[in-house]
């Protein structure tokens, strides 16, 4: 059985909840895995717990937190950036993992984009990404806080800016392995975004899709009741490493 520790991070006067799931006894493998959770108030780190603990049965040590102003986090959700949430990560990934491990990266929604900016962050460390109905964003909107009026509009009603987004090229250039995890039904990602994104990733020729069928864009809760689509990610995500 994994082993769950929860614990605070400290990020500037911000104190981000976390926890670090691992292997009941020492960690078989060196790849780190981080949970990134998606960017609404509501969101948190929880419903991706079982996903995490499904990586600790395959050895795996795995990292999650809630950002500012989400889940169990201190801070005010309406100041929080997509800058900030990249700091936060790296921070929380700084002092949390061996320098030097490698990492893999998984991110819901609007943590598609945060994945994006810590493979540019962390190089080549960053082996495999899984984007579970992911998002990008312009660069004019980095440090939009959240909670101004301008940044929905400018994320949704601005399509010509879709293509600024430095996820994209990240994601075309990315060498490591890449699964694309998408709903069968996305009610909050614009097609014209996801075609965007879908075209980046099929690049990659270590990239691969999953669709699943039924689920709706909050991926990580329809993930925490569904055994064997959590199989499936982390097959997908692993196959050219597990028989």
């Amino acid at each position: 059985m994994a082993r769950i520790v929860r614990s605070v991070h400290l990020w500037g006067r911000e104190k981000l909840s976390c926890f670090e799931v691992t292997p009941d006894g020492s960690a078989t493998e060196r790849e780190r895995v981080v949970l990134l959770h998606g960017g609404g108030p509501a969101d948190s780190k929880e419903p991706s717990l079982a996903l995490a603990e499904d990586f600790a049965a395959l050895g795996f040590h795995v990292i999650g937190l809630d950002f500012m102003g989400s889940g169990r986090s201190s801070g005010p959700w309406s100041e929080m950036t997509l800058n900030r949430r990249q700091d936060q990560a790296a921070s929380l990934i700084d002092a949390r993992v061996p320098a030097g491990s490698p990492l893999i990266l998984i991110g819901f929604s609007m943590s598609g984009q945060t994945a994006a900016d810590l493979v540019g962050r962390f190089g080549d460390r960053v082996q495999r990404i899984a984007l579970c109905a992911p998002g990008v964003y312009a660069r004019t909107v980095r440090d939009t806080p959240f909670g101004d009026d301008a940044f929905s509009d400018l994320v949704f009603n601005r399509p010509e800016l879709w293509p600024d987004s430095p996820a994209l090229e990240v994601l075309a250039t990315f060498h490591g392995r890449t699964l694309l995890v998408l709903p069968g039904h996305d009610e909050a990602v614009p097609p014209g975004m996801a075609g965007l994104i879908e075209r980046s990733v099929r690049s990659n020729p270590r990239s691969s899709t999953l669709v699943i069928d039924g689920a709706g864009h909050l991926l990580d809760h329809w993930l925490a009741g569904h055994p064997e689509d959590r199989k499936s990610v982390t097959d997908g995500l692993l196959n050219d490493i597990r028989p």
